[in-house]
């Protein structure tokens, strides 16, 4: 299985027009494949919001694979 990092992402505008990304929720799902992962993640960001429909408070889902340690051994 792998690890994805998640963030849901609401754009909203400030008082002068100008958009703004903000994260609405962040945590990190494991799953087979980029697609479950997602699911995944949209059954667990409704769960915790207590919302059938994800997109009540985000536009958008991002999903992320962590970037990989580096070598202990230097090689």
């Amino acid at each position: 299985m792998t690890s994805f990092d998640v963030r849901f992402i609401k754009t909203v505008c400030d008082d002068t027009g100008h958009e703004h990304r903000a994260c609405q929720a962040a945590f990190k799902v494991d799953a087979i494949s980029l697609s479950a992962a997602a699911q995944l993640a949209e059954a667990d960001f409704c769960r915790q919001k207590g919302v059938r429909d994800w997109t009540i408070f985000a536009d958008s889902m991002e999903l992320r694979t962590p970037p990989a340690l580096p070598s202990a051994w230097g090689g």
